[in-house]
């Protein structure tokens, strides 16, 4: 008789690995991914690369993951793999490694290190991208003072000039410094790298073409290029140099890939926030290898590309994969609660979904030899993990258990789809956890999503079944404003009006089943869920407690201090400056201004380098709420951007849950 599972804790965290960047090997035999996880005594995070079997998913640990070891890329001939590493020192740099085993050989000694290594087809050179030494934020008198004063120490704190109007950006920080393309040719390893892009804009996501003679990129040249979003598909002329840009400035493009013989570029995008107001869905968009024919292939369609919220895990995206006859485009996409896999056919324009499993695909690739995509995804009850899927579609097929030892010890709460109807009629979907081994009417934690364009859905929530371990049920509810619906629906973003409502109506349809008590209720999110559980507090006292996290309360404040909120905001709702109705606007939507209302117990969590809702939102919330003697605390976290989860030291995004439940334990607990 096997022994009974007991709940997951929040002490769990500490036991939880994340999986990320599959990349299958040319042949199709085996796929690279990376394991992360944490060591709770040092407090450190650390990740590996990691082998998988395509055939049976039997797997072996490739590096030792002593510090970070990511970004897996292989050889052409698939006998070795370059991947980044921070194992002798902070700056990550370009390492080789046999497939076969062995020693890792180190390739680069740059001072600000190396990302995004791409192998020439030729498997000759390998591209990079890293940050070399500018001057464009520094002060050219004390510069010149310093040169004089050969015996000041070089270390001390420099004066920062800012002279633009993007000049820092959440989880980079300031940018002193210009992201650039190198070459290093491996025929030639004593030889310096080669840089190939150069000037004051940025140059990232670089892909070779199929011949190997040039390489796309994105970037944002523009003429004003620090006070707007946009960003273009370029290409470079891998010998004479050459630049072309084949977009035309006006979208937010990323992700670019190469057609299977070169001749076009399909990519993601969606319209930059500052040359349009109102929002519009990223699509998939396609241009040809001359330029100047950019064409969106999913505006027939009302769809929006993936836009699912983790609590815990963090990705960097699925790419658009070709068929290898040029005619199908994959490509991720977010439906009712669901980032799928679709299939379009650049001949019909027709696009069906090709995955059936409902959960939330962060990673895709495609193992051509073996005709299967490999990919990351997590489903309610599965914590994020290696999946493939033949071309055909179908469920999802499981291939490697990272987290057995955790799953096979704790019993996963289940999670129930709920939809309700909310102000005008609306469908309104949402997600229930419930806690496990209940007794009678549970408290229930109302959890909001960032954004507001982002979704809920079916996903593995840690937050959540740890408070089902603690004897709460959650509640995720995509009010309007959320992805995966229509464009009406998403362009519906109410800013605490029927959004708010669409909220209360969810807890309305669950404390209409009667499993809930009415008294015992918390609200919390982050960003945009920070901002409404602000306003929520400001607008009803049913809730027992709240904990906002790294939140909104000022939109006129958070115009002159976010890094994107003066384009953003001031596109979307107006300059407040330039007239009255804008500045009414911000106020009448800024839960600051309904503070008088607020006596719920707040608890304020906010990163101290969060430059997306920087701390002076918080601060000033706490301030007056002081001021006014209610039940406030804010917790600062050092170090930390916007996505505490991400950014914060691990016993930090523990304790991002932790204070949260404790705070829960301590208010909901005693009300009656």
């Amino acid at each position: 008789m096997s022994e009974e599972k007991r709940v997951l804790t929040l002490e769990d965290f500490w036991r939880l690995k994340t999986v990320d960047d599959p990349q299958p090997s040319p042949d199709g035999s085996q796929v690279a991914y990376v394991v992360g996880s944490f060591d709770e005594t040092k407090n450190q995070a650390h990740s590996a690369i990691w082998l998988a079997s395509l055939e049976n998913g039997q797997c072996r640990q490739l590096t030792s993951g002593e510090k970070h070891d990511t970004q897996p890329r292989w050889s052409p001939d698939g006998a070795q793999l370059a991947f980044v590493s921070t194992r002798h020192e902070e700056k990550p740099q370009l390492f080789l490694i046999e497939v076969s085993g062995g020693e890792a050989r180190r390739l680069t000694n740059v001072p600000d290190g190396v990302s995004a290594p791409l192998w020439s087809p030729d498997g000759k050179q390998l591209c990079y991208t890293s940050t070399p030494e500018t001057d464009r934020q520094k002060v050219p008198q004390e510069s010149a003072w310093l040169e004089a004063h050969s015996d000041v120490d070089k270390n001390t704190p420099r004066l920062r000039r800012q002279s633009s109007l993007v000049s820092r950006f959440d989880m980079r920080g300031y940018i002193d410094k210009r992201a650039q393309l190198f070459l290093l040719n491996l025929d030639e390893p004593q030889a310096a790298p080669r840089q190939l892009t150069e000037g004051d804009f940025d140059a990232g996501q670089p892909v070779w073409s199929p011949d190997g003679k040039q390489i796309a990129f994105v970037a944002n040249r523009t003429a004003n290029v620090d006070a707007s979003l946009a960003s273009d598909i370029w290409t470079l002329a891998v010998e004479s140099g050459e630049l072309k840009c084949l977009t035309n400035g006006e979208l937010s493009a990323m992700f670019p890939s190469w057609s299977p013989d070169g001749e076009s570029i399909a990519f993601f995008a969606d319209y930059s926030m500052d040359t349009r107001s109102g929002y519009e869905d990223p699509h998939l968009w396609l241009v040809s290898r001359s330029g100047g024919d950019q064409r969106d292939l999913m505006s027939h369609l009302d769809r929006s590309l993936s836009a699912m919220q983790p609590d815990y895990h963090f990705s960097g995206g699925a790419k658009p994969i070709w068929s290898p006859d040029g005619q199908t485009i994959y490509f991720v996409s977010a439906e009712h609660g669901a980032n799928a896999i679709f299939a379009l056919s650049l001949e019909s324009g027709k696009c069906q979904r090709v995955s059936s499993t409902a959960a939330d695909i962060i990673a895709l690739e495609s193992a051509g030899a073996r005709q299967m995509f490999v990919g990351v995804a997590a489903t309610s009850e599965q914590p994020y993990d290696l999946f493939t899927l033949p071309w055909s579609g179908g469920e999802l097929k499981p291939l490697v258990s990272t987290n057995q030892e955790l799953l096979a010890e704790v019993s996963i709460a289940p999670t129930e789809r709920i939809s309700f109807t909310g102000p005008d009629g609306w469908e309104i979907e949402g997600w229930l956890v419930k806690p496990l081994h209940a007794e009678g009417r549970y408290p229930l934690i109302l959890h909001v999503h960032g954004g507001p364009y982002s979704a809920w859905g079916h996903s593995f929530y840690f937050q959540a079944q740890a408070l089902a371990g603690a004897g709460y049920a959650s509640l995720y509810v995509n009010p309007r404003g959320s992805k995966g619906y229509n464009l009406a629906f998403t362009q519906a973003a109410d800013w605490g009006e029927k959004d708010f409502r669409d909220l209360m109506a969810g807890i309305d349809a669950v404390l209409a089943r009667g499993e809930v008590d009415p008294q015992k209720l918390g609200i919390t999110g982050i960003s945009y869920g920070g901002f409404m559980t602000n306003w929520a507090l400001g607008h009803t006292d049913r809730f027992a407690a709240g904990v906002s996290v790294n939140g909104v309360s000022n939109l006129v404040s958070m115009c002159g201090t976010s890094d994107i909120s003066a384009l953003w905001l001031g596109t979307q709702y107006g300059r407040f400056w330039e007239n009255e109705e804008s500045l009414q606007f911000f106020r009448t939507h800024s839960p600051i201004t309904y503070v008088g209302n607020i006596s719920t117990p707040l608890l304020l969590l906010q990163s101290e380098n969060d430059y997306r809702c920087p701390i002076e939102q918080g601060e000033q919330l706490f301030s007056a709420l002081c001021v006014r003697q209610q039940t406030v605390e804010l917790i600062r976290f050092p170090n930390a951007s916007h996505a505490i989860a991400k950014t914060a030291s691990p016993h930090h995004r523990y304790f991002q849950w932790k204070l949260a439940l404790d705070w829960f334990e301590k208010h909901i607990q005693a009300r009656s």
